[in-house]
Formats: structure tokens, C-alpha cells, sequence
């Protein structure tokens, strides 16, 4: 088959999910620098996968409401080749009535019949073996591209130090949480020996919340806190500016290793193995694990976030910011 001129991506996930299919859009641009490539995403991803490297346009899918333009753009769309990042029975669907020459997705997720017929071929790719960006970019068959996978947004956000200190606690499980005393710990650290000036960043919002609100009462330094003030976009930019980003496996960490940046992420119940950040300049604690992670196995065991201490932390981050 010739080079695709037209090609479909799927990826109805979650954010973070979404940010980790990057550089799979990436290398097809590379490995196809004619094709138009366009994404299907949830809505709220959607501004922040306009700055995905190498995407021609994004098609916003919303939750509970019809998307009649996006069903119609699937279904005319004359696609030579469609990629199922989802592996749902609506993005199957959706791969299906694409129509396009060739329609691929992930052998795991054909649980039923009627999915294996909505594909042309299936990848054999291992969620439990591959990092997350490997599995995306298995699908793909391409190489991985050369340069950055986002670029950063050219939004307007609050006017901030030169050189400032992500901190984003939040995520979207309560086990992965750390405790906030010792956030608080951190924070005082970089304020009052790194002379660092911190910025807070995440919702404001549902498990949030209580744990932001505790912070908040607990912190005797100043800080600029953003949470719930902007945009996802925005916080975007606001990590792809800063000097060092801290916090536990969540979508803002993955942000921060898009952009390649000094970082510390923690990890308790969730494997490293198939989330954590993989540059240079990224520090990866486990719980219940002593030093930083050099080496991370598939089924890698973890533990209560509460196992890695604020020494940890600090001795992480005090190596990243030399």
C-alpha cells in the first residue's frame, strides 16, 4: 500500500493517556510528512491536542451528547488508514464506519467478536510489558521521531518569576496522594534553602480538594497558587516554563516529561514501569524503594505512598536542580 494520504487517530482515554499517545502522533507525521492526520479526542482534551506535534486538525468528542459532526466526519471522511488507540466499543465503531483501507487496533482489547471485525489488523503489542508510549507507538509501526512531541501553547497565563517550582499534588485517585504534611515540608524546602519560588497547580476540585485545603493551612511560606485558575492549556505552559516539576503519577507529570523537564514524580500503587517519565532529567521514586529508580521491571511491586519519605523528596530534587 502507498503512503496514507488521510489518516484517523482515536483516543478517547483519559488525559493522560491522550498526552502519552504524543509521540505516536509524532512519528507519523515523520514517517508521513504529506498525510493530513486528524485526532479524535475527548473535549476536553482537545485544546490541549491542537499542540500535539505533527496534528492537522482535532475533532472534539463530548460525553453524552450526540457529536453528530464528529460521526459525520468519521463516516466521510475517506481515511486510508485508521488507528484505534481506545480499544472501546465506540471507538470501535467508530474505526468501522471509518471505512479506510486499513484499520488498526490492539488484540488485548478485542473482547467480542464483533470488535475483531471492526479492524483490518491488530497489533500484538503488551500493555503489561511496554511503557505507555511504546504500546501507542507499536500501534503505529513507526520509529520514534526526532524533537519534541508537544509544542508549548502560545497562551497568555499569570506573570510569574523567572525561575519557579512546580508543585501539583493532585491526581485522580486517593491512593496515589501523598501525604500533605510532607508537601508541605517540600515546599517550605524550596522557599527557604533553594530560594525557589513555587507555584501551585491542579483543579481545585473533586479529590483535590480537602488535600489542597489541608496544604494551604499547613503553609507558613508564600506561594503562588493557581489551582482551579487555569486552563489545561495553560497549565501546560506553566510547566513547560518552569525550572523543576514535583508530584505523584498524574497527567501534569507526564505534561512535564513531554517537555523533558527536571522533575520528581512519585509512585506508590501505579507501576512505574508503564508511566513514569524516561529523560535525563526526570528522578523516579517508588514506595517501599530506598534510591531512584534505574531499572523498572513489568510487574514491578509497589506500596502506600505514605513508604516514601520528604528526605527522599529533597535529596531527588536537590540532585535534579545541580
Amino acid at each position: 500500500m502507498s503512503s496514507p494520504r488521510r489518516i484517523l487517530l482515536l483516543q478517547l482515554k483519559r488525559i493522560g493517556d491522550a498526552i502519552l499517545t504524543a509521540p505516536a502522533v509524532a512519528a507519523l507525521r515523520a514517517a508521513h510528512p504529506q498525510a493530513e492526520i486528524v485526532a479524535v479526542v475527548p473535549g476536553v482534551v482537545a485544546p490541549l491536542a491542537e499542540c500535539f506535534t505533527g496534528l492537522d486538525r482535532v475533532l472534539a468528542w463530548h460525553p453524552n451528547r450526540p457529536n453528530l459532526a464528529v460521526w459525520a466526519s468519521v463516516i466521510f471522511g475517506e481515511w486510508d488508514l485508521t488507528l484505534d488507540f481506545t480499544g472501546t466499543d465506540r471507538s470501535a465503531a467508530l474505526a468501522w464506519l471509518s471505512r479506510a483501507q486499513r484499520i488498526a487496533g490492539y488484540a488485548r482489547f478485542v473482547s467480542e467478536r464483533w470488535r475483531e471485525r471492526a479492524y483490518t489488523e491488530l497489533s500484538d503489542a503488551s500493555v503489561r510489558e511496554l511503557h505507555t508510549v511504546d504500546f501507542h507507538l507499536a500501534l503505529t509501526g513507526c520509529s520514534p521521531a526526532n524533537g519534541a512531541s508537544l509544542r508549548l501553547p502560545n497562551v497568555e497565563v499569570p506573570t510569574l518569576a523567572e525561575s519557579y517550582a512546580v508543585v501539583h499534588i493532585g491526581t485522580a485517585r486517593e491512593e496515589k496522594f501523598w501525604p500533605v504534611e510532607r508537601w508541605a515540608e517540600v515546599i517550605t524546602h524550596l522557599v527557604n534553602e533553594q530560594k525557589l519560588p513555587v507555584v501551585l497547580t491542579g483543579t481545585n476540585a473533586g479529590l483535590e480538594r480537602p488535600h489542597l485545603d489541608r496544604l494551604r493551612e499547613m503553609l507558613r511560606v508564600p506561594v503562588t497558587d493557581l489551582t482551579g485558575k487555569l486552563s489545561l492549556v495553560q497549565t501546560t505552559a506553566v510547566i513547560a516554563r518552569s525550572k523543576i516539576a514535583l508530584g505523584v503519577d498524574s497527567m501534569a507529570m507526564h505534561l512535564a516529561a513531554m517537555f523533558e523537564k527536571p522533575q520528581v514524580v512519585l509512585f506508590g500503587p501505579t507501576n512505574p514501569h508503564h508511566w513514569r517519565p524516561r529523560h535525563p532529567l526526570a528522578v523516579t521514586l517508588l514506595a517501599g524503594t530506598e534510591n531512584p529508580l534505574v531499572e523498572t521491571q513489568p510487574r514491578e511491586k509497589g506500596g502506600s505512598m505514605e513508604l516514601i519519605s520528604t528526605r527522599q523528596l529533597i535529596g531527588a530534587m536537590n540532585r535534579v536542580l545541580v
